[in-house]
């Protein structure tokens, strides 16, 4: 009998990233080794801390799998989830109330916290 892959089960879940983050995209000063752009990361951040403090074991209930799009063309965080009742709740507990600002220095400041 073939061995089965085990992430053969789970569902794609696609979440836009501007539900996720309002992030600027870059540092406006030259430099840096981020090849991501710092939206697409803060959104995968936040998405999967969002998960975490539901109770979601990443690498086990849930992972990042990749940037992709939506049907219209929308950045999006796909992830795969092990049960599909976890996008229902991913959608509903996610929040975007926080707000980072790149200065013209480089500095990143976290201007508004999450509530």
């Amino acid at each position: 009998m073939e061995k089965m892959d085990h992430t053969q089960y789970m569902k794609e879940v696609q979440i836009k990233e501007s539900r996720a983050t309002t992030r600027m995209g870059y540092l406006p000063i030259g430099g840096g080794g981020l090849n991501a752009s710092y939206t697409f990361v803060d959104a995968v951040a936040n998405i999967c801390t969002t998960a975490g403090n539901l109770g979601l074991v990443y690498g086990k209930d849930f992972f990042w799998a990749y940037h992709g799009y939506d049907k219209e063309d929308d950045d999006c965080v796909t992830l795969m989830v092990a049960e599909e009742k976890y996008e229902t709740v991913l959608h509903l507990a996610l929040k975007n109330n926080h707000k980072i600002k790149h200065t013209p220095d480089g500095q990143v400041k976290l201007i508004k916290k999450a509530v």
